[in-house]
């Protein structure tokens, strides 16, 4: 195993120690980046509810539109079959032209109806549109709000995990660089960051399992470097 002393033991044990804070640090930025991105996402939902009743809107005044139009030529059509029956010479042609005009004003009689239950949508929708604008409007406010809220609290953070890079780096530019790469090497392998783990009565106190006694005895003369059998973290005796 690789040769260390206990001074140097100690340095990877502060290390440790601000890498455990950076980490704590960092979890508190992620959640405010969770928080952030959950009150956009609340904020971004409400607005597509509102595009969306402005395209159903659209929708209905174009529908209206066509409305109208069938309207008018189904009025054009009428005075047409109104002029043929003046000039009609057979009671044939005269019936004929009777039943047609009254397809075209059942027709149109339709088209009203669906125009007006078309104009109620409008009106409902209208109504509808300016009421969630006005929550829009009242919920981006609130959303801005607490969003510069979390992001101040955070700056608090930001500044703190900057603060321990610099630590950090400062340390390990002290420690032997092979010995620093061994430790950067374990430490990303853990689920937790941590790659120092103390041994206590022969029991390695992050995995809780007892090392071999040999192992042991040579931990507490602090003049190489081992890992646990288990967990594979680099292992300290605890002496406290």
């Amino acid at each position: 195993m690789t040769a260390i002393t206990q001074a140097q033991f100690e340095m990877l044990i502060s290390l440790q120690n601000i890498e455990v804070d950076k980490i704590e640090v960092q979890r508190t930025l992620d959640a405010v980046a969770a928080k952030v991105a959950e009150l956009e996402g609340e904020l971004e939902a409400f607005a597509e509810e509102v595009e969306h009743e402005k395209q159903a809107l659209q929708a209905n005044k174009a529908l209206y539109a066509d409305f109208e139009d069938q309207i008018q030529t189904n009025d054009t059509l009428i005075s047409k079959i109104e002029e043929k029956r003046r000039s009609v010479k057979t009671e044939r042609e005269y019936q004929s032209l009777i039943k047609e005009e009254e397809q075209l004003r059942a027709r149109k009689a339709q088209i009203e109806e669906e125009m007006i239950a078309c104009m109620e949508q409008m009106e409902t929708r209208t109504e509808t549109i300016a009421t969630k604008e006005q929550e829009l409007a009242q919920i981006r406010e609130q959303v801005e709000s607490d969003i510069q809220s979390v992001r101040q609290e955070a700056s608090t953070s930001e500044m703190r995990h900057a603060d321990l890079t610099r630590e950090w780096e400062q340390m390990a530019s002290d420690i032997d660089a092979r010995l620093l790469e061994k430790f950067v090497k374990v430490k990303n392998q853990t689920a937790d960051g941590r790659a120092l783990a103390p041994v206590k009565n022969a029991i390695c106190l992050a995995c809780h399992m007892n090392i071999p006694p040999q192992m042991y005895n040579e931990l507490q003369r602090f003049d190489s470097l081992k890992l646990c059998p288990f967990c594979f973290r680099i292992l300290y005796w605890d002496n406290s």
